[in-house]
């Protein structure tokens, strides 16, 4: 199974009703951690991670510069690149790349945290294939 190194000791609350409960939770950090635990591992986790990216993104996308905005859309583009959807691993390859995505948003979240962030975040690309 492929899945996010940090989701491994994770569990999925039964009875959740994925995306609805993601938009509910406090914050981004909850909603990353909820999906983490309940993802699915194909193409159909676009829709969690989209809604996680959103409610990550409301916390430090007004507060980048023009220059961090750049250089967080080019991060973006590195999961694309790192795991680009292909016929022979789409669906896998789609789940990753969101996730990818997802993992770099809440990076910037947890730096953007009371207040502007004062330097970009440290980040890399993870392997989230195991």
């Amino acid at each position: 199974m492929i899945a996010p190194a940090a989701a491994e000791d994770a569990q999925c609350p039964k009875g959740i009703q994925l995306e609805a409960d993601i938009k509910a939770t406090p914050d981004c950090l909850a909603a990353h951690k909820l999906h983490q635990a309940c993802a699915w591992g194909s193409s159909g986790d676009e829709f969690m991670s989209e809604a996680v990216i959103d409610k990550c993104e409301a916390g430090f996308l007004d507060q980048l510069t023009r220059k961090q905005k750049r250089l967080y859309q080019k991060r973006i583009g590195a999961c694309g690149e790192r795991y680009p959807a292909t016929e022979e691993g789409g669906s896998i390859q789609i789940y990753l790349s969101w996730m990818c995505d997802e993992d770099l948003a809440a990076t910037y979240f947890k730096a953007a945290k009371g207040g502007q962030i004062a330097g970009t975040p440290r980040w890399r690309v993870p392997n989230l294939s195991q």
